[in-house]
């Protein structure tokens, strides 16, 4: 099970103002003490994570509560990846590390990068978009996204868009406080779409030296929290970390210095097989990008790694028993 630092639970209990009372109150019911918060090396696993979050929105009144804590965070609660944000070269190395370790900090939420002819697109997704949890992570996130643009661009980046894939909350308003770029309200997945003549500025706080001393500190802690990982959860997370490179099962298992078969017979133990893995993550992938009305049937069948979009039509009839149409979820 995927475990993250309590640095973020820390902060936000801090931003609630908790007495002892209200901080037993709010990591009741999970496996967490009051006293792990404390700790530097204190982790919390995802479940209880959620968890936390949903007892911190029965307890603070504020609808924009996931946007006043995050507005707070500095560079350093982020660890190694924050390092890598502020030490990057450009915007788009600072994007690329972003999609690559998002995962050791990021509780719940996806990322996903994609090119249209004049833009970079990132899409965050969540299990629930429409839950008060859902939409917490999904607000921070974005907003903890974009601070770190402005750290490394030097201004309030103004010329992004960003769209969050629910209805105007009733604090819609108070978006603008925060975000320096125009917000929207749409269905759909939550983006943010940023200039791609952007991306080669150079960032004038670039540190070599630190750049790749964080890319190694992340590296490390991603093999740390794989060597303990189920077979399954490593390959998964593998493949959405690479959207568009088709692996194959040699591929895979030559990755982990082992042969076919023996990663083949660790899956069967664990209930499951690579295709079963591939698809789940492609069906999830194909799933947000046609929501998309800058995606054609065609372009998401070469995001994916399909050579042409037959074979993509194939699949997704496959994984829905419906054709794959532009612009809908599948099913609708």
């Amino acid at each position: 099970m995927m475990r993250y630092p309590v640095t973020y639970l820390r902060l936000l209990a801090r931003a609630m103002r908790l007495d002892d009372d209200g901080l037993a109150r709010l990591v009741e019911g999970t496996a967490l003490r009051v006293e792990d918060l404390t700790r530097l090396d204190g982790e919390v696993s995802e479940v209880d994570y959620q968890r936390i979050v949903a007892r911190a929105l029965s307890m603070d009144p504020r609808p924009d509560l996931a946007l006043a804590v995050a507005s707070r965070l500095p560079v350093t609660a982020h660890g190694p990846l924050g390092v890598l944000l502020s030490a990057s070269p450009t915007l788009g190395d600072a994007w690329a590390a972003l999609e690559r370790f998002h995962s050791l900090r990021v509780p719940g939420v996806q990322l996903q990068r994609a090119f249209t002819r004049d833009a970079l697109i990132l899409t965050l997704t969540v299990a629930d978009p429409e839950s008060p949890v859902g939409r917490f992570c999904l607000e921070a996130t974005a907003l903890c996204i974009l601070g770190g643009f402005d750290l490394v661009l030097g201004y309030r980046l103004r010329e992004a868009q960003i769209r969050f894939g629910y209805a105007a909350p009733a604090h819609a308003d108070r978006y603008a406080t925060y975000f320096s770029s125009p917000v929207s309200f749409a269905s759909g997945p939550t983006c943010i779409q940023v200039p791609l003549r952007l991306l080669q500025q150079p960032n004038l706080l670039a540190d070599p030296g630190a750049w790749e001393a964080a890319v190694q500190a992340c590296e490390a802690l991603t093999a740390q929290r794989d060597s303990s990982s189920r077979w399954s959860e490593r390959i998964t997370r593998l493949l959405q970390q690479n959207p568009g490179q088709r692996w194959q099962l040699a591929a895979l298992a030559e990755h982990w210095g082992m042969s076919s078969r023996t990663l083949m017979r660790y899956l069967k133990s664990e209930g499951t097989s690579y295709q079963d893995l591939l698809d789940q993550v492609l069906s999830q992938q194909a799933r947000v990008l046609l929501e998309r009305a800058d995606h054609t049937v065609e372009s998401v069948a070469l995001s994916l790694g399909y050579q042409d979009a037959t074979a993509f039509r194939r699949a997704h009839k496959r994984w829905f028993g419906t054709a794959p149409r532009q612009g809908s979820s599948p099913g609708e």
